[in-house]
């Protein structure tokens, strides 16, 4: 399987060198103002964390932007609901969402770069950073999702064509199933 493998990816690398195809360059030094990116519902610093669970589900996100004044102040993802909350949810909703929110979150302003926008993503392992402005207005929240779809639209072929990544498997030690 493994020799396969490689006969795949040396026939590929072929084509393309005989082609004389170059695959697009990633403008990665792009502002992150040039991703789509939807409008992102934002919560008062004020609201409880029954609030937030239900914005959250109204709006479809897994993470809200917190704002007093419309400055950013923190965020709360539905990671911190999950484990912070989840288990007694009827003893907290009513909690200020300022116990659950991480504050002082990571932001970037709108004019950075995408590769900028990924090493913090990277480095924090997060999932969401909010987007704002010279006032620390929210703009929007970037996403992994956002950054996938801009890869994507650069290398449509080559990323929707690549085949599963192959993992060793070892034979199982017993049979399964009929």
């Amino acid at each position: 399987m493994v020799n396969a493998l490689q006969e795949d990816l040396d026939r590929f690398e072929e084509e393309l060198d005989i082609d004389g195809e170059r695959l697009p360059d990633l403008e990665l030094d792009a502002p992150i103002g040039s991703l789509s990116m939807r409008n992102h519902a934002t919560l008062e610093v004020t609201a409880t964390i029954g609030d937030a669970v239900r914005t959250m589900l109204a709006y479809r996100v897994g993470c809200l932007p917190v704002v007093d004044d419309n400055v950013l102040v923190g965020i709360v993802t539905e990671r911190d609901v999950l484990l912070k909350i989840a288990p007694n949810f009827q003893q907290h909703q009513q909690k200020s969402v300022r116990e659950l929110m991480v504050a002082d979150c990571v932001s970037i302003h709108a004019n950075e770069s995408i590769a900028q926008a990924i090493e913090l993503m990277h480095d924090g392992h997060y999932r969401h950073l909010p987007v704002v402005d010279d006032d620390h207005h929210v703009k929007a929240v970037i996403s992994v999702r956002n950054i996938m779809e801009h890869l994507i639209d650069h290398f449509p072929v080559e990323v929707l064509n690549l085949p599963p990544t192959p993992f060793e498997r070892k034979p199982m030690e017993t049979p399964e199933g009929a």
